[in-house]
């Protein structure tokens, strides 16, 4: 019970600091700031966590884990298959439960601090590598089977993640005119002017129902 209590603590304190980086950025967060918000006192912060150093870091640990645990969840979902995979990141990269204008905004601040923070680089450099080995696996698979013989996966792989990048970017900075199921869709296209047989019918499967929900929506 004790040790549930803990963790639970620790994590309504993890859960305010990314508010708090979120509305005040990354210099202005201080303890008294996440201790407010977690309608807790400073000293409980300080005891979970001994310094801002190691309550922000924690907090990078616990966005990294629950990114890879979700769309590691969403892949084995859908199981073996290699098209379905990627079509399930996208879905994650862009979905409601990662892609939120708070938890982008917390990413990109401490995005900015890996040049200074080694210990936020490795951090972040590993989950990447672990992404980009299991994103550009799956186009390599695609490739195979579909015996596209002058695709480069790395390639593919890398613009896929740059576009969902651009993506985050563009919902921090402008979230009114972020369009999160066009978004799905422009990254859909991308792999289909790649993989025109297996992301084709995909784009053509959604666009159409899109367009049915608008009509019934209008009608």
């Amino acid at each position: 019970m004790r040790s549930d209590i803990k963790h639970l603590r620790r994590e309504q304190l993890i859960e305010a600091t990314i508010s708090v980086i979120a509305r005040r950025g990354f210099a202005r967060t201080t303890l008294a700031l996440v201790a407010k918000e977690a309608k807790l006192s400073q000293g409980i912060v300080s005891f979970y966590f001994k310094s801002k150093d190691g309550l922000l870091f924690e907090t990078l640990s616990y966005l990294a884990a629950e990114y890879e645990a979700t769309w590691k969840r969403a892949v084995r979902h859908v199981g073996p298959d290699p098209i379905a995979a990627l079509d399930a990141v996208i879905e994650v990269d862009l979905g409601l439960e990662i892609c939120v204008r708070k938890k982008v905004a917390v990413w990109v601040a401490f995005w900015a601090e890996t040049r200074g923070r080694p210990e936020y680089r490795k951090l972040c450099t590993e989950l990447s590598a672990d992404y980009f080995a299991q994103t550009r696996d799956m186009c390599r698979q695609i490739a195979e089977r579909g015996g596209y013989t002058d695709i480069d996966p790395d390639n593919v792989a890398r613009g896929l993640n740059a576009m969902v990048d651009g993506y985050w970017v563009s919902l921090m900075m402008d979230p009114r005119a972020f369009d999160r199921a066009r978004a799905k869709q422009a990254c859909r296209q991308l792999l289909a002017g790649v993989f025109p047989a297996e992301f084709g019918p995909l784009v053509g499967s959604v666009e159409m129902a899109g367009a049915s929900c608008g009509r019934l929506k209008e009608a």
